[in-house]
């Protein structure tokens, strides 16, 4: 359902869908496992393709910075301090995760796929429970966009970038 409010703003209702992998892991040795099967993308060294118009040496960089998993850490933010700082009980760190190559398959249908790519992820456990990792199931959260309903990277994100999560729970 659409609701335009001006000529200039519409708002549109989407149905999301939230994945929740639990784990008897600790926090930590999840995090540890994503960092030890996920590199970090360097953004400095992305721009250093882009200024030399380097389209084949970024697409090499990101295949290199993206094994063993097909996917890279774009950034990352540890915010369980803060919680304990304002007295929440939490270890938390978000993640924002993907391949710069496969997102192609995204923005080439909108623009507005940068919402949702990289893909944001977020690593929990409150003192006393199980570890969590959650993120948008991304063919949902990519369902909002009409547009993009051609792309075949959703379905692909949802099989292959869930699975890499999935293993880092167990």
């Amino acid at each position: 359902m659409t609701t335009g409010t001006s000529e200039a703003k519409t708002l549109s209702n989407f149905e999301g869908v939230l994945v929740t992998i639990r784990s008897k892991k600790s926090f930590f040795e999840i995090t540890e496992a994503i960092e030890h099967h996920l590199q970090r993308f360097s953004i400095p060294k992305l721009m250093e393709y882009v200024t030399r118009n380097d389209r084949e040496g970024l697409e090499a960089y990101v295949a290199e910075a993206s094994q063993p998993s097909k996917f890279s850490i774009f950034w990352e933010f540890e915010q369980g301090s803060v919680m304990r700082l304002a007295g929440i009980p939490i270890e938390s760190k978000f993640y924002l995760v993907g391949n710069a190559v496969i997102a192609r398959g995204l923005f080439k249908y909108s623009a507005a796929a940068g919402l949702g790519a990289p893909v944001r992820v977020c690593v929990s456990q409150r003192d006393g429970e199980d570890a969590r990792i959650d993120l948008d199931l991304p063919s949902a959260f990519f369902g909002k966009f009409p547009e993009v309903s051609e792309s075949d990277v959703p379905k692909l994100l949802d099989e292959e970038m869930v699975a890499v999560f999935e293993e880092a729970a167990r």
